[in-house]
């Protein structure tokens, strides 16, 4: 699809969803993370958050959690009116354009309820539920939403409704509020060996990706394919 660059639009021109940033001491109560489910559900009904479930991983589950599993059947009714103007532009081979839904890195952060502290000698970043870069290399990033990941998604859940508070949970080596990147890492830490895997995997199915003859994929498609597992049946 051809599409006239006029028809494309700056992201400024969307709403801005962010939980804000805030000036130490901030300890957040459970009413900050209900205001957060609120948003989120907010900006889940929006027609680009499509996007969210075609994510993967901790943020197709959080989006699942805000609007239900009767809300999946609608990621296969196309791209959103939104797609064009403001969502992805992917290349394939022969300079076709093609676009998609897609989230911005602030609506990603967003989706995992982060806040921006405010420090003296700098920002300090801390989320709900932990960014992509600390979820990719966690212990329970295995290519698809295992038994164990919903276990761990419903603990968190879990412990958040039971009290949010600094002290350390003897068990999940968890804290109930928003956490560090560093401590999100440290968190998920699991089996180490996980990581290590995921990587050969992806690369290998990246290298057959762009090795597969006749096939033309977009430019995009293919850094998505060496980020995630790639299963073909023939």
């Amino acid at each position: 699809m051809t599409v006239a660059p006029n028809r494309r639009r700056p992201l400024s021109e969307l709403r801005t969803y962010t939980l804000g940033r805030r000036r130490p001491p901030f300890n957040p109560l459970y009413a900050d993370y209900i205001v957060y489910e609120q948003l989120c559900h907010e900006f889940m009904n929006l027609p680009r958050a499509r996007a969210a479930f075609l994510h993967g991983g901790l943020v197709w589950r959080l989006a699942l959690h805000s609007l239900g599993f009767d809300h999946l059947p609608s990621v296969l009714d196309g791209i959103s009116t939104e797609a064009v103007p403001f969502g992805e532009l992917l290349i394939g081979d022969g300079g076709q354009t093609h676009y998609d839904d897609g989230l911005s890195e602030e609506e990603i952060n967003f989706m995992c309820g982060t806040y921006y502290i405010e420090h003296r000698d700098g920002q300090e970043v801390v989320s709900w539920w932990p960014q992509p870069n600390a979820w990719n290399v966690s212990g329970l990033n295995v290519g698809f939403w295992s038994a164990r990941c919903e276990d761990w998604f419903q603990g968190r859940l879990g412990n958040i409704r039971e009290g949010v508070s600094r002290m350390r949970h003897s068990l999940t080596k968890d804290t109930n509020g928003p956490m560090t990147s560093a401590q999100w890492k440290h968190s998920l830490k699991f089996q180490p060996a996980t990581n290590k895997i995921m990587h050969n995997v992806s690369a290998a199915s990246y290298d057959f990706m762009t090795r597969a003859p006749g096939k033309s994929f977009p430019t995009s498609f293919l850094i998505h394919a060496h980020e995630v597992c790639i299963v073909w049946r023939t």
